[in-house]
């Protein structure tokens, strides 16, 4: 696929699953189906797109990853995470590609957090969303993980936060001045 048509990938996928789920189905009816009992198209409605969402790994909330178009940003919750997606030809899959570029700074990991979003955002995976739960799963090994959905407007201090830039006047809080 070619970059122009990667970056397309995602935004169409996450349009497609909003149009569709702008379609409701009549009062009383199941819309999962069709009269026929059959699936109908809206069925892939239940599952929303990734884009524009952060998902936070449920082991651990200080890991993220935010999408949005085809590129990712997000936190290991040491590294910053940067890289992007493509959308595969069935709803249910995404390819990471070789994995995300991030930042080189060490600490400690006990809990195998930085080794769990790096492995669950490499390659080709599938997605499933189940309410406000995200589980990529690796098609090979059937391997999961699991990340929650950060609700819109939520100040949990693993958010990305803008930095303002300090001016030159504005010394620390308790910091020497020059005089």
């Amino acid at each position: 696929m070619t970059r122009n048509a990667a970056s397309l990938a995602l935004p169409l996928l996450a349009g497609a699953a909003l149009l569709t789920a702008g379609c409701a189905a009549s009062a009383g009816a199941n819309p999962a189906t069709s009269a026929s009992g059959a699936p109908s198209a809206s069925s892939a409605s239940a599952k929303p797109a990734l884009v524009g969402s952060q998902w936070r790994l449920k082991s651990d909330p200080k890991a993220w990853f935010w999408v949005q178009g085809s590129n990712i940003s997000g936190n290991d919750s040491c590294n910053s995470l940067t890289g992007s997606a493509t959308a595969l030809n069935t709803a249910d899959r995404v390819d990471f590609g070789a994995g995300l570029a991030a930042t080189q700074r060490y600490c400690p990991d006990p809990k195998g957090t930085q080794t769990a979003i790096s492995e669950a955002l490499k390659g080709e995976r599938i997605w499933s969303r189940n309410g406000t739960e995200l589980v990529l799963t690796d098609p090979d090994n059937n391997r999961a993980w699991t990340f929650v959905l950060t609700p819109a407007g939520s100040s949990s201090s693993a958010a990305p936060t803008p930095i303002a830039p300090r001016s030159a006047s504005a010394a620390p809080s308790g910091a020497p001045t020059a005089r």
